[in-house]
């Protein structure tokens, strides 16, 4: 890639000079050209008239003035032709004289001088070929055409576009050496990004790209780095809840094949331990179950395989079962549970809801201190229902909140569960078209704010979609 960037630096400076010395070329030429073609005019243009002479001498045509005309404006070291309007020779200041006609370029009739960069056939010299238009009484008359050479000339351009050669050259070596240093700051960053790359592809995640670099290539780096770091979240987060979902199964189980073995040999039980055994069993066989049922749950949402079955329901008195469904146990942690309510209907899949709030509930009063209040509070805002539940409990730190909607992301390694509860409760918001979010203080507490749209504002949207 550097022998690219390198090469294109190249190709892009040498057709740059190219076009540099070929614009400077033909300004250098049309330069000493129209240099020569004016001071031929100049010369011309400060003769005194001749026609008053002509006329002493009585002369009739522009061939009796051509002595008089080729003698007046003679030039040193250029030959100068009398040519008529036709182009016809007239006579040459060199003495050689040839029945000859010349092309002349209509603006010469226009009053311009016109030059011509001729070749002589018998001597093959390049000439430059001036052609004046002779003027008397506002009319042309004849052209006045001078013949310099241009072997001087031209040699004084090649010595110029050699110097500016040599100028070309220098610049093309100098912008070769910067390019190499261009080239390598950058093909450098992405041969590092290249190499971090493969080192992610080899499972290296703990690798990263250190340097910072601007622009484009600096996205690009820190795009990488927080790819690794989410990877290894992710990673640790399996690892997680391998180890979390592996102690989940294995209590339970351990427990049932603990009384089955037991109940196997009862002759050392009472009844009353043979009950307690299988309610033990049927205990832990419900915690099984359940744990089966969360994994099954998230793998449908997360494959958008669940079918919500809508109908219009009083939230408000779904809320206030599931209240007395967990009063028992927020008694037992001397818990207590404040209900403040509105009529409030919404059109959603009550048996999702009841998971919904049976979820947010539970974790309210397992984290919740024991003495405190859960508060539960059910109004209307925007159209919207709103449903805030608040714990006095221990709380979150600010870095645990961005991942606790995480699948399988627990605050408390330890606690019971798969961290599944909130990732399929923001699953089902979502699905009804609501948000989700939870507000907490390490150490004061954790209030959880659901807002789903009401009854009357879904069926403003179906009346005016008219497709749902």
């Amino acid at each position: 890639m550097k022998r690219k960037v390198i090469l294109y630096f190249m190709i892009i400076i040498l057709l740059t000079l190219s076009l540099v010395m070929t614009v400077f070329g033909f300004a250098l030429t049309n330069y000493y050209y129209q240099g020569i073609a004016g001071t031929f005019r100049n010369h011309v243009e400060a003769i005194n008239p001749i026609w008053e002479k002509g006329n002493e001498f009585n002369y009739g045509s522009l061939e009796d003035y051509s002595d008089l005309i080729i003698k007046s404006y003679q030039y040193n070291r250029a030959e100068l032709q009398l040519l008529s309007n036709d182009g016809e020779l007239i006579q040459s200041s060199s003495g050689f004289y040839e029945e000859k006609t010349y092309s002349i370029d209509p603006k010469v009739f226009s009053y311009e001088t016109i030059y011509k960069k001729e070749v002589i056939q018998q001597t093959g010299e390049k000439v430059l070929a001036v052609y004046i238009p002779l003027i008397l009484d506002g009319q042309v008359v004849g052209v006045l055409r001078y013949v310099s050479t241009l072997a001087n000339v031209d040699e004084v351009i090649q010595h110029f576009l050699k110097f500016g050669m040599m100028i070309c050259v220098g610049v093309a070596i100098v912008v070769f050496l910067i390019s190499l240093r261009l080239a390598d700051s950058i093909v450098r960053p992405f041969k590092e990004i290249i190499q971090h790359t493969r080192e992610l592809s080899k499972g290296r995640f703990e690798k990263r790209i250190k340097e910072t670099y601007p622009h484009e290539l600096g996205e690009m780096s820190n795009t990488l780095n927080y790819m690794a770091d989410e990877i290894v979240k992710m990673d640790r987060l399996k690892t997680d809840f391998i180890s979390s979902i592996s102690h989940e199964l294995r209590t339970p189980l351990t427990g049932i094949k603990g009384w089955v073995e037991t109940i196997e040999s009862p002759e050392d039980l009472t009844e009353q331990e043979v009950k307690f055994g299988l309610r033990m069993i049927r205990s832990e066989s419900e915690r099984l179950m359940k744990l089966v049922e969360d994994l099954l749950d998230f793998s449908r949402y997360e494959s958008n395989r669940i079918t919500l079955n809508q109908v219009e329901l009083n939230f408000d008195r779904l809320v206030y079962e599931v209240t007395l469904q967990l009063q028992k146990r927020a008694k037992d942690k001397n818990v207590s549970i404040v209900l403040e309510s509105v009529p409030v209907r919404l059109f959603a899949d009550g048996d999702k809801m009841r998971q919904v709030i049976l979820n947010l509930l539970d974790n309210a009063i397992k984290f919740s201190k024991k003495n405190s209040e859960i508060l539960i509070n059910l109004y209307e805002r925007n159209h919207f229902a709103v449903l805030e539940i608040s714990d006095k409990g221990i709380g979150m730190k600010q870095e645990e909140l961005r991942y606790i909607m995480d699948s399988f992301y627990k605050v408390d390694s330890k606690s019971i569960g798969a961290g599944l509860g909130l990732a399929i409760t923001r699953n089902i918001i979502t699905k009804h078209g609501g948000m989700i979010d939870v507000l907490s203080q390490f150490g004061e507490g954790t209030t959880v704010v659901i807002q789903l749209p009401l009854v009357k504002n879904l069926v403003e949207e179906i009346d005016n979609d008219g497709k749902r």
